[in-house]
């Protein structure tokens, strides 16, 4: 299977793209956090670790 991908060409529109994957990517992890089975204080130290490991990037 071949897949073409046309990239931003301007760094606005590279700015949007990076906010939409970014957007994509915290719902996927708020959605498997909240399948998981422990309780929901552990949940919510999860997303807290989850939220400080993101801004030391």
């Amino acid at each position: 299977m071949n897949i073409i991908v046309h990239y931003p060409t301007t760094e606005q529109a590279l700015a949007e793209l990076q906010k939409r994957v970014a957007m994509v990517h915290a719902e996927a992890v708020g959605s498997y956090i909240e399948k998981l089975t422990c309780p929901k204080e552990q949940k919510i130290k999860l997303i807290e670790a989850v939220q400080e490991g993101a801004k030391t990037r």
